[in-house]
Parts: C-alpha cells; sequence; structure tokens
C-alpha cells in the first residue's frame, strides 16, 4: 500500500499528543548483550512487558535473569549450555507457535551459534539476511520480534505491536482514514519520526508512541 500525505499527516498530529517526557524515556537495550536480547524479544510475544508486581512482567524477569546468569548473558553457547528448564525457571512456561518460548529460544541460540554467531559484535558482524532468516526460521518467531530483537541489540527500528498498531489506527481513524497493514503502519511510523525529528532515532520515537500506548499492570 502506498503511503498518502493524509496519512501521514495524521500520525504526525497524533504524535503531538504524546507527553514530550515519552521521547526521551526509552530505557536503553543490550547493545552487548546478545543473549539478554534475545530473551527478552521471545518472550516479549502477547506478554505484559511491564509489571509494578516483583517477579512479574517480562522485564522483571529478564533483570532477574541477567542477575542470575552473567556470565550467558552475551554468550549464546553458554545460553544453549543452560538448556531450556532453567530459562523457563526465570522467564516462565509462555508459549508462541504452540511450543515453550524458551525453548524458542534456544533453537535460535543454537542457530545463530551454528554459524560461528555467539557475541553482539558477532552479530553485528552478519549480514542482515541471514540473521532474519535463522530467527524467523524457528517455530513461533517472526519477523516482527525479529526486529525487536536487533532494537535491543543497538538497531534502530519499529516493533510493530499490538501498542504501535493501535495508536496509527486510531490517528488514521481520527482523521477518518482507514486503516493500514503492518507494513504501512511500519513505514508511517519511520516517516513520522523523519518528519517531525522527535526522540534521539527510530527507536526512542517508536518507543515514545507505544508508551502512550501501554500501562504497567501486576499482572
Amino acid at each position: 500500500m502506498t503511503l498518502t500525505s493524509a496519512q501521514l499527516d495524521a500520525v504526525i498530529a497524533a504524535t503531538r499528543h504524546i507527553p514530550e517526557a515519552n521521547f526521551t524515556a526509552y530505557r536503553g537495550g543490550y547493545p552487548q548483550e546478545i543473549s539478554t536480547a534475545l530473551i527478552d524479544a521471545v518472550f516479549s510475544i502477547r506478554a505484559q512487558y511491564d509489571s509494578a508486581t516483583p517477579g512479574r512482567g517480562v522485564r522483571n524477569r529478564v533483570q532477574a535473569f541477567r542477575s542470575a546468569n552473567p556470565g550467558v548473558i552475551n554468550d549464546l553457547s553458554a545460553l544453549v549450555e543452560l538448556g531450556t528448564e532453567r530459562v523457563a525457571q526465570i522467564m516462565g512456561q509462555g508459549k508462541t507457535g504452540r511450543r515453550l518460548k524458551a525453548g524458542a529460544v534456544l533453537e535460535a541460540a543454537a542457530g545463530y551459534v551454528a554459524i560461528g554467531v555467539n557475541s553482539a559484535d558477532d552479530f553485528h558482524g552478519l549480514d542482515s539476511v541471514t540473521a532474519k532468516r535463522i530467527y524467523t526460521g524457528v517455530q513461533g518467531l517472526g519477523y516482527v520480534t525479529f526486529e525487536y530483537f536487533t532494537m535491543l541489540l543497538g538497531i534502530p527500528g519499529v516493533k510493530v505491536d499490538v501498542m504501535i498498531k493501535r495508536f496509527i489506527t486510531e490517528a488514521l481513524s481520527t482523521a477518518g482514514l482507514e486503516s493500514v497493514n503492518e507494513q504501512t503502519v511500519r513505514q508511517l511510523v519511520v516517516e513520522a519520526h523523519g518528519a517531525t525529528g522527535l526522540g534521539e532515532d527510530l527507536t526512542y520515537f517508536e518507543h515514545a508512541i507505544w508508551l502512550s500506548q501501554s500501562r504497567p499492570s501486576d499482572d
């Protein structure tokens, strides 16, 4: 679908209602922690990310995993050796594609290790087509969370999740425009960031949108 000026204008107008503080609120990813980034990306699938209750929510559990396994966070081989059960003990029994998320994490990690990618630096030296093929070749993992995985590793991008799609849909609806597909949602976020210059980079801009649609819970 070709992006129109009316659509872009609608999204830019909607960003004016986002609190200014949102555009500096991104907490950063894990540029030098490939295992942490992989776990965060996979466990974020259809899950509550933030929680006010310690031990609940993806982010809290990721921080617990990092603290418990400091030697694993930037070592995919060590993550594979740790095993599915140990990952699930901290991160939970959530599933994606009718399988444990912990199992998907370990399969993706093993796929990268098999081609010599063990650390964040190794990943940054890998071509994007191969990087995406390995991740999306795992049952239950797709291109949306692959981009989130790369964002967590410091590559600016857009995770087209329910929060981002809802923001764009509402912005378009307010302007009397129809909803669009995920590819156009992503393009609108990228173009709106370029037009407004808000946020340090695209990830900061995307996070500001996400934050405007998200509320922590005690799940």
